[in-house]
């Protein structure tokens, strides 16, 4: 074949090839950030849905879509109470910190910590375990993180989050006050 042909070939393939890449770069870069999510403690997939106790009472956390506050992009998490009450929050991952976004103040207030060390603190939070359990009436949990949260009223809670899932439980005083309930 003459260097002409060669020449023809490499020329009209790049653009192909570049969509090729291009592609095949997003399927990958898709699955590893869904595999990274299935090993979060604060998994923040549109899609996600769990319910969980609240006192007496019980809830269903649902990750919906993602909204832009000053220029910034953040996925909305609802809080959906029965028969009508909805609470919504705004999280944003930057590095290696997830920021909650407080809509009185405008501002984004450090939340979780992605890569969890035993006595860091990071927001209202200090990190106490890793690789905990914790017996709820729904059955046992394991391989959880736990978070002691002291609140600027003085407020004190335990918090328990599970890879993939996020918040799975919450005891305030030694009691349990929410757990997740399988569906």
């Amino acid at each position: 074949m003459p260097w002409s042909v060669y020449t023809y070939v490499i020329q009209n393939m790049k653009k192909p090839l570049l969509l090729i890449s291009v592609f095949l770069l997003t399927i990958v870069s898709f699955g590893q950030n869904n595999e990274l999510e299935k090993n979060s403690f604060f998994p923040l997939n549109k899609g996600i849905s769990k319910t969980l106790t609240w006192y007496k009472g019980k809830y269903r956390e649902v990750v919906k879509d993602t909204v832009t506050f000053n220029t910034k992009v953040y996925t909305k998490v609802s809080q959906i109470f029965p028969p009508d009450e909805t609470i919504n929050m705004y999280y944003r991952k930057s590095n290696d910190t997830i920021y909650f976004f407080n809509e009185i103040k405008k501002v984004d207030v450090p939340f979780f910590g992605i890569n969890p060390k035993i006595g860091e603190s990071i927001g209202n939070g200090t990190i106490k375990k890793i690789d905990a359990k914790l017996k709820t009436p729904k059955g046992k949990l394991e391989n959880l993180l736990v978070i002691e949260m002291e609140y600027s009223n003085g407020q004190k809670d335990t918090r328990f989050y599970q890879k993939g899932l996020g918040l799975v439980a919450v005891k305030n005083k030694n009691r349990l006050i929410c757990y997740y309930i399988p569906d």
